[in-house]
């Protein structure tokens, strides 16, 4: 195989790239693009991409996407975009495309038809299906039904992280588009067990007032739950399963009763213990919140990469 050209967009703390290390895919990675300056911190703190958009102290201070002048953005051979969610997630305001950062998809487009890369993989939350009684999507996927034109073949689906081998509930909308070539899904593969997540070497304990107030309905076998959602749920299954990681510090560890650390945020999200932790508790663990879960690219890149 070639060397890999990559290129990332609302990069975070670059889920792909851990995925092609982990993959052992040689690749160079020709570029990541951030508006997070804490995110830029955590990327040149564990990758080395030619080109950062968004480094004030380099070539492209500009990170916003929306704003970048196309050729700018060098050819690449896989581009991957988990464009901004919180224009479309239940947890936001839900503004779609009145939102700036809804906008963003567009550029993501303008990418793959400029810059015609062999694969590229998009990620959005599953709440953008229903967004705007279906208009969005809509808007969305006929726009994506364009790139046929350039010879890309194109499929959508809803996947969860459960499914791919690490027990954490979180779906996603994943757009896959290659070209030239047909693929197929990658197999759900058995779920791991949620005890190999705990870091069992932090033995900390603290109390928590609202622990305390819902201990009576918790599952005495829960292993994480998300402290935000015990006045809706009890969490019936988390004896084997995470609830979906977001960007808040509120995910809590039953068995050690503190708040998970970072080590087990980054296991649940597939990336190497390994990754360099430059920042803040709350800052690291609101990255690994909103990035895109590693072991969920790795099947993927493993499809479109490997099978003909």
């Amino acid at each position: 195989m070639n060397i890999l050209r990559v290129g990332t967009d609302c990069s975070g703390i670059e889920a792909p790239i851990q995925a092609l290390l982990q993959l052992e895919i040689p690749f160079k990675h020709v570029f990541s693009s951030e508006i997070d300056k804490y995110c830029i911190e955590s990327i040149k703190a564990n990758y080395d991409p030619e080109i950062i958009f968004g480094d004030k102290d380099g070539t492209f201070p500009e990170g916003d996407i929306t704003k970048r002048n196309i050729e700018d953005v060098p050819d690449i051979d896989l581009y991957v975009c988990g464009f901004p969610c919180q224009p479309f997630s239940t947890a936001g305001e839900r503004r779609g495309f009145t939102d700036k950062r809804g906008n963003v998809f567009f550029s993501c487009l303008e990418v793959i038809e400029i810059k015609q890369p062999s694969y590229f993989v998009l990620e959005n939350v599953k709440g953008i299906i229903g967004h705007d009684k279906g208009n969005t999507w809509k808007i969305i996927w006929e726009s994506i039904l364009e790139l046929e034109k350039y010879g890309y073949m194109v499929k959508w689906k809803i996947l969860n992280t459960r499914h791919y081998g690490i027990p954490q509930n979180r779906e996603r909308v994943f757009i896959v588009g290659c070209k030239d070539k047909d693929f197929e899904w990658p197999e759900k593969k058995e779920m791991d067990d949620l005890k190999n997540y705990i870091d069992e070497e932090d033995n900390r304990s603290i109390i928590s007032k609202t622990i305390n107030k819902y201990k009576s309905i918790i599952n005495k076998n829960s292993i994480f739950i998300n402290t935000d959602f015990l006045k809706y749920t009890s969490f019936p299954n988390s004896d084997k399963i995470c609830p979906c990681i977001g960007c808040q510090s509120t995910l809590w560890c039953v068995p050690k009763s503190r708040y998970a650390n970072c080590n087990e945020y980054l296991k649940l999200q597939g990336f190497n213990l390994k990754f360099k932790k430059k920042l803040s508790v709350t800052k690291i663990k609101k990255q690994i919140g909103n990035s895109i879960s590693v072991n969920v690219l790795k099947c993927i890149f493993e499809q479109i990469l490997f099978t003909y």
